[in-house]
């Protein structure tokens, strides 16, 4: 039981670091006056909960030194943890059920953006920062925020990779401490200059603010019904806008270990990244195919722009729309390539979603190479290098795993969705790929997932976790072992 005993307190510790983030959204109410028809409750019951369990974990549990199996399980109990307990805003404040409140903070951490919210137009500021907040915590992790959890190195290290998004342990730094800042550093860094971008676009402070967090995290929650669409309809400067938000999006969906290069002038190693060329290749591609596959009737430059914006949001599993992909407006070549993309997601070491565009360039290297072995003696030895650099077996193993993992998930909750919930073959596979991906748009109208079976969103909240912690953090609580 030692080990459970350790997830507890470091669980204890991650609760009372979350009561004082809680806590923030009171601020934006009081901004906007709105305490008064918003009461101070809405936000001050969970940041009370959060630290009094927070408090008697750390006091009755003690911690011993994490393994990698335990600080997955950490992991893996934080994000349901804290989502149960962000999930108090919005049951209190917009008479939902608590499944519901659940589903859109798992939604949020995730940074899945899928919503069961409509009227947002209308909804409280302080309830639609915390909305965006969630995201913007989620896209780089909640261990990496929280710091105090990482009072050794060993256990940051543990920590952060149960959710990093990462395949391989590069860090920007030789401390971990050093390499998180620079982290967070970079994504702030991108956060503020996005948010002024669109400032300077026409949007409202408060629109600007929110859908920095939302962009830069990759997590496509808006303060908008219409989403992005909504400011075009509204006449602002919507050309302009929309191309910061690919820029962004993009910027997002790319390691950040490649801006970390960029910054540091080291273009070596940019030329050499396969995920890079890749990721730029995939990008080109999907947008000449969605925009000239046919089926589209456009003038070029709405065309392209078009294209290019719903290519970028859904690759790098942002989910922002300024059309409906399931509508008439793009053909059906496009709509397969929007399914490829949502199954692919973005890079390792970023914010997105999705299998990551590493593990597929991974995959195809690994069948050359076994051609190459099938054409070469028995006994010859021959590496397996990806990036100039040799991949352990057990990483490719890994790589493998996750990738079966993901694919038969996927599979299992598309047969789910359509025997629950009754939606055709496309809008199944589209709507689990969308959870399990972190990507937010779907074949499934928007609307059908509030009435959606309870049964289908508790899968939908596993898969959306699930694959945010790259699956295996999630599969392991189940093991008794880690327990012990």
């Amino acid at each position: 039981m030692r080990n459970l005993h350790t997830v507890l307190h470091y669980f204890g510790i991650l609760l009372i670091a979350f009561a004082f983030l809680q806590a923030v959204p009171l601020i934006i109410s009081a901004v906007y006056a709105e305490t008064v028809t918003f009461p101070v409750r809405i936000y001050a019951i969970p940041a009370v909960i959060a630290l009094l369990v927070g408090l008697f974990l750390v006091a009755l549990f003690k911690s011993s030194p994490l393994n990698e199996g335990t600080a997955m399980a950490i992991g893996a109990l934080g994000w349901f943890g804290l989502s149960l307990i962000g999930a108090v805003p919005y049951w209190l404040a917009l008479k939902i059920t608590y499944l519901d409140a659940f589903f859109e903070t798992v939604s949020g951490f995730t940074t899945t953006g899928t919503t069961l919210f409509v009227g947002l137009d209308g909804l409280p500021h302080s309830i639609l920062f915390w909305h965006a907040l969630t995201q913007w915590i989620g896209g780089l992790g909640i261990f990496t925020l929280f710091l105090a959890i990482a009072l050794r190195s060993g256990i940051s290290h543990n920590l952060l990779q149960t959710e990093s998004h990462k395949a391989t342990t590069k860090r920007f730094s030789p401390g971990m401490f050093s390499s998180l800042q620079i982290l967070w550093a970079i994504y702030m860094a991108l956060t503020i200059l996005c948010g002024l971008a669109l400032w300077i676009e026409g949007m409202s402070p408060f629109d600007a603010v929110v859908h920095a967090l939302t962009t830069v995290s990759t997590g496509g929650f808006s303060s908008h019904d219409a989403s992005i669409a909504y400011f075009h309809q509204s006449g602002y400067h919507y050309v302009a806008i929309d191309y910061t938000l690919i820029l962004f999006m993009f910027l997002g969906g790319t390691s950040f270990l490649v801006h970390w290069n960029l910054i540091r002038r080291r273009f070596a190693a940019l030329r050499v990244n396969m995920e890079l060329r890749l990721w730029v290749s995939l990008i080109v591609g999907a947008t000449l195919i969605v925009a000239f596959g046919g089926g589209m009737h456009a003038p070029l430059g709405e065309r392209i722009r078009a294209s290019l914006f719903q290519v970028v949001s859904i690759a790098s599993s942002t989910g922002f729309a300024t059309k409906n992909i399931a509508g008439n407006f793009f053909g059906p070549a496009a709509k397969q390539v929007f399914l490829i993309l949502m199954f692919i997601g973005g890079c390792v070491g970023s914010t997105s979603g999705g299998v990551k565009v590493w593990r597929i360039g991974v995959l195809g290297k690994l069948m050359r190479h076994q051609l190459r072995l099938v054409s070469r003696p028995s006994h010859e030895v021959v590496p397996f290098v990806v990036d100039g650099e040799v991949i352990r077996d057990r990483e490719i193993h890994r790589t493998a795993a996750i990738f079966f993992a993901w694919v038969a998930i996927a599979a299992v909750g598309s047969l789910i969705t359509g025997l629950l919930a009754g939606f055709g073959p496309l809008e199944s596979f589209s709507g689990m790929i969308s959870a399990l991906g972190n990507i937010g748009p779907s074949y499934i109208d928007p609307a059908a997932y509030v009435s959606m079976n309870a049964a289908v969103k508790v899968f939908y909240i596993l898969a959306m976790v699930a694959g945010r912690l790259e699956l295996l953090p999630l599969l392991l609580i189940f093991s008794r072992r880690v327990w012990r």
